[in-house]
Formats: structure tokens, C-alpha cells, sequence
């Protein structure tokens, strides 16, 4: 088993994609994507290019443990989280072979090839900071983030210093903020003066004019007045696309035409871009795991 085997001797940790076509009808071009951890936890993702409603297999994500057989050279991988909508269930055993090479599994008649080491906690931790906090903790783990202005930038930098070992947790006790003094039985007592003179003063002002506009009244006149701003949450939702609090409520999107695991780009365009800071086309170049991150805020993961 995967304990008593050399690490040199069984599949490399990482992430195994593969893609089969016209799985289960024409058109259905389905994605695999195994992810294999270090410490023996594994994923397996299932994604079509056709829609469920039109005949195309259904979005699945699993979760579990895997292990080696070198005798059989194969790995084992136990389900110990189903998806509802599809996939394997809870406690079945799926056997996936293994090329010669080790680089390749086998998975429903499809070859998933390693193309990426496995998805880094710490990392995922960090790309969920904001910039602010990202320069700050580059800062605190002894980095020069000196020439660096774009996300990607810090964490690469960051990535980098792991990488090599330079992180150096540095040490930033924050002065501890004076107690402002008690207030003095004379400075109470203005404090409990105050409120009367207030109320005096509100009683002496005058009423605005009978029929006067209260925009007016506040100082405002014509154009000065402000113009309230359309909140893009209000906007109607364009056909083909759904609302935030549709997408995020299992029991309603469940029920409409969209891929479980891509809600998200079924959101109006102005709406997605205020919940995550950019057009669809950029969201969708980013690396798979910052993705997540970004669904997971959002409850669209």
C-alpha cells in the first residue's frame, strides 16, 4: 500500500486532466480532473461542454483518499464525500490505472495526464488576502516587495520566498494604544450640560417652509441635488442569466438549465463584475484555485 511503497516508485502528486469525447451522446465532451494530494486526500472532478437538458452528463465533484497498489499498479481511490447531483457514492472504491511512466491514470476510458503539483493551503490562504494584506505579510516575512503592484506580482513573490525558504516570520508587536483618561467630575458635568444646550438650540431653529422641497432645505438647489445611483443588484437580469441569490440557493438552482460547478458565469455581466472585480473574460484566465477562492466568498462553490 501507498505506506510501504518509495515515493520514487508511485504516481506523482498532483493534478491529472483528461478529456474523452461524446461520452455518453455527441457533443458530450467531458473533462476529468483528478487531484492527488500528499497526504493521501484526493479529488475527482467531472465537466461537459453540453448541457445537462440537452443530453450532456451532469457536473460532479467528489472527494475521498487515495492509495497505491504497486502490485496491481493501479490507485485506489475511496469516496468519502458525493455530490448529490452525480458521481460516485460514499465508500466506493475506484481502481485507475497507471502508465508505465506514472504520469497518466486511466478514468472511464479516459487518459488524465499530470499537469500541475497539487493545490498549496498556504497559498490558497494567501491569494484570499487582499493586496494591502498581501504587501504586509510579504513585508513581515522579511520580502522586498519593492517593483511589485499587481496581486499575481505579490504572490509570486511570496511563492518564490517559500519556495526557497527565505520566509522569516519578523516579529511586529504593535504599540499598545494609550487609555484616554477618565473624564473628571467637571468635565462630566459639561458633558451633561451639553445635550441642553443642544435642545435649546433645535427649539430656536426654524422650521423649513410650508411645501418647501426637504432636498432644498438641506442646501441643495437644481442640479447640486445627488442623483441616486442604480444599484446593479436592482438591474433586470438578462435572459440566459440569473440572480446572485438564484445561483447561491441550492434548492432553486438545482432546478434551472445551468453547470453546477460554472454558476457563476450565468450572472449578469454587471453584477459579476462587482462581486468579483472583473469582466468574465479575465475571471475566466485565472488559475483554477483562485477561482475557487473567489466562488467559495460568494457561495458558488
Amino acid at each position: 500500500m501507498a505506506g510501504g511503497v518509495d515515493q520514487e516508485n508511485r504516481p506523482r502528486p498532483g493534478i491529472y486532466v483528461g478529456r474523452k469525447a461524446d461520452h455518453s451522446c455527441p457533443g458530450d465532451h467531458v473533462t476529468w480532473e483528478i487531484v492527488l494530494m500528499v497526504d493521501g486526500a484526493c479529488s475527482i472532478e467531472c465537466r461537459s461542454e453540453l448541457s445537462p437538458s440537452k443530453g450532456g452528463t451532469q457536473a460532479w465533484h467528489v472527494e475521498g483518499t487515495w492509495e497505491w497498489v504497486e502490485d496491481d499498479d493501479e490507485v485506489v481511490v475511496t469516496v468519502t464525500k458525493e455530490d448529490p447531483l452525480g458521481g460516485p457514492r460514499r465508500d466506493r472504491d475506484l481502481e485507475l490505472s497507471v502508465s508505465d511512466d506514472q504520469t497518466t491514470l486511466t478514468f472511464k476510458g479516459a487518459a488524465c495526464s499530470w499537469t500541475a503539483p497539487p493545490p498549496d493551503p498556504w497559498m490558497e490562504e494567501m491569494a484570499a488576502l487582499s493586496l494591502k494584506d498581501l504587501k504586509a505579510r510579504a513585508v513581515a516575512f522579511g520580502l522586498d516587495p519593492t517593483g511589485c503592484v499587481e496581486r499575481e506580482e505579490f504572490l509570486n513573490l511570496l511563492q518564490r520566498g517559500k519556495a526557497s525558504g527565505a520566509l522569516k516570520e519578523v516579529a511586529s508587536p504593535k504599540a499598545a494604544s494609550p487609555s484616554p483618561p477618565d473624564a473628571s467630575p467637571a468635565s462630566s458635568s459639561s458633558a451633561r450640560k451639553e445635550p441642553e444646550k443642544s435642545e435649546k438650540t433645535s427649539v430656536t431653529s426654524p422650521s423649513p417652509a410650508a411645501g418647501a422641497s426637504p432636498v432644498a432645505s438641506a442646501g441643495y438647489a437644481g442640479s447640486d441635488a445627488p442623483t441616486p445611483v442604480a444599484d446593479a443588484d436592482t438591474q433586470e437580469i438578462p435572459e440566459g442569466c440569473f440572480s446572485l441569490e438564484q445561483l447561491t440557493d441550492k434548492r432553486v438552482w438545482e432546478k434551472l438549465d445551468v453547470v453546477s460547478t460554472e454558476r457563476e458565469t450565468y450572472l449578469p455581466e454587471p453584477i459579476f463584475q462587482k462581486l468579483f472585480g472583473m469582466p468574465k473574460a479575465d475571471f475566466a484566465k485565472l488559475p483554477k484555485w483562485k477561482k475557487e477562492n473567489a466562488k467559495k466568498k460568494h457561495g458558488l462553490f
